[in-house]
């Protein structure tokens, strides 16, 4: 087993320690433990007493149901195991890119498939007349309807300038309306800027989780400069997180001296990096931050918040302040594993509590679906619930049950890729971040 250097790397004395643990002994462990002796006792039984011969592809299943379940016993929502189509795809990410079709897909809330979020300007999908709303349902003639999303993804992505045939389904046909294209080219676009009203510098940065954030991010930075921008607004809501590396960069950027992240693992506090006397950005800054930003945006923020080095605007964030390192596993896929958790330049611990921002915030650009459910009803009967001066009206089924789920907007898509799209009017922690700037 191969431990994967480019994410979460600890150091090389706790690697060499995880990988010795992971590379021998083990079965050793499962042999003298009960419980062990009976998983062990278990699978053999599975293999030569169960009613019907178990095929090969039902025996991988039933193993990779025993890693779901010893990892699922931890109830820890940040250690995980990914099947390996799954982690294949999460390594084409990390790199920053892949071939494809250049359309963003989201799980289809309404059934089978996969919906189009959106498609990039130029790239195969948006040339082939596929929009945003159609659902996917055909991958080279292959229903994906009973798919989950992440193989969807991986059939549809492939090897550069091979052809892909998709099938959808577009509101007021019947008919698959399938579309043929030759696999592109796709560069994962992480960081989006513009300039907002008083020549302030914005930056959004959607994700630290591929090696290229940095550099696009210096890329913005270098434009804001040329364009004489003299102040400067860092978005991180919305940001879960990523790589730990990208994330002490992205600080350096613009911290000129002193601690940025120290690690705790179980035998030692350390600290993992600090800035470099070099800044892309020195000039005056505020930080954005929201419920949604976690790992890496908070250890971005809770940097700049301990270093003095600007003000944090918006809400408390989401309180992820462990990281994991990612194992390569024998049958191809992944075990991501906590293994160490990490402090702020203060030595915050920040796990489950998040970085409260310097000036609270609600962040307002979007409104909260409606939703509900109930029962009781009678078979048919249209159940109206009225908030506001809006009506929502659910059907009941036969046994009088009834739900509504108000649907998400669809994402609008710039016309420009990294090209960020703000509405002051309803973004209040903008507004306010352009006020703290003045």
């Amino acid at each position: 087993m191969k431990r994967r250097a480019w994410i979460f790397v600890v150091g090389g004395i706790l690697v060499a320690l995880v990988y010795a643990q992971l590379s021998g002994g083990g079965s050793d462990v499962l042999a003298r433990n009960p419980n062990g002796q009976a998983l062990l006792q278990t699978y053999q039984l599975l293999q030569t007493q169960y009613l019907t011969r178990l095929e090969p592809d039902q025996l991988n299943r039933v193993l990779e149901g025993g890693i779901r379940g010893m990892l699922g016993a931890l109830d820890d929502p940040f250690t995980s195991y990914s099947p390996p189509r799954r982690a294949n795809l999460r390594s084409q990410d990390i790199q920053g890119e892949f071939f494809g079709i250049g359309a963003t897909l989201a799980p289809n809330e309404n059934g089978g498939g996969a919906r189009v979020q959106g498609v990039i300007r130029g790239l195969p999908a948006f040339n082939a007349g596929i929009k945003a709303g159609d659902i996917i349902v055909e991958v080279n003639g292959q229903d994906v309807t009973k798919l989950e999303l992440d193989e969807i993804v991986a059939q549809i992505r492939g090897p550069q300038n091979t052809k892909v045939t998709v099938g959808v389904r577009r509101e007021g046909t019947n008919a698959i309306l399938r579309f043929e294209m030759i696999r592109q080219r796709v560069e994962i676009i992480s960081v989006s800027r513009t300039i907002l009203p008083g020549n302030v510098g914005y930056i959004a940065l959607e994700t630290f989780g591929n090696v290229r954030v940095i550099d696009q991010l210096n890329a913005a930075l270098s434009e804001m400069r040329q364009r004489g921008v003299q102040k400067l607004v860092l978005d991180l809501r919305d940001n879960s997180g990523g790589l730990l590396d990208q994330g002490c960069q992205v600080a350096r950027a613009f911290i000129r001296e002193g601690p940025i992240v120290y690690v705790r693992t179980r035998s030692e506090t350390r600290l993992y990096c600090e800035a470099t006397g070099q800044v892309g950005w020195a000039g005056p800054m505020v930080v954005l931050i929201n419920g949604n930003s976690a790992s890496a945006s908070e250890i971005v923020a809770g940097a700049i918040q301990d270093t003095g080095r600007a003000k944090v605007i918006g809400e408390t964030s989401f309180g992820k302040g462990v990281g994991q390192n990612v194992v390569d596993l024998a049958n191809g896929g992944d075990l991501t594993l906590v293994t160490f958790e990490w402090l702020t330049p203060k030595r915050r611990a920040i796990n489950k509590q998040g970085i409260k921002p310097d000036i609270e915030v609600k962040d307002t650009r979007f409104e909260v679906p409606v939703a509900f459910e109930g029962t009781g009803a009678k078979p048919g009967e249209t159940v109206t619930l009225t908030i506001g001066n809006q009506t929502f009206t659910a059907k009941a089924d036969a046994q009088g049950k009834f739900s509504f789920s108000q649907p998400r907007p669809a994402v609008v898509l710039p016309a420009e890729r990294g090209q960020a799209e703000v509405d002051l009017a309803k973004d209040a922690i903008l507004r306010r971040a352009l006020e703290e700037l003045r």
